[in-house]
């Protein structure tokens, strides 16, 4: 895969990746599939870098079924590219 960007980022360019398929989030038990984001802060070389995170807010009256607490906000973050290597692993794309 070929490290193409418009934006320099310290020296690095971070792959743009095609259509990806956005799974609902592993950590939570809400509906709503991750969200698939661009990092636009430069410090640690990371701007430009694709990343995929789960949006869900709190939600008060709202119980987590198993167990039985208040659902809160869900903070599941992973790069693009490890989030791919996941998705080809778990048989979702191919490699």
């Amino acid at each position: 895969m070929s490290r193409v960007s418009s934006s320099y980022n310290g020296g690095l360019r971070w792959p743009r990746y095609g259509p990806v398929p956005l799974t609902r989030c592993p950590e939570c038990p809400r509906l709503e599939a991750l969200v698939r984001l661009r990092c636009k802060r430069s410090e640690h070389g990371n701007y430009g870098r694709e990343f995929v995170k789960c949006e869900s807010k709190p939600q008060a009256g709202k119980i987590r079924p198993l167990r039985g607490d208040v659902l809160k906000q869900c903070r599941f973050f992973m790069w693009m590219d490890d989030y791919i290597v996941k998705l080809q692993s778990d048989g979702m794309m191919k490699g």
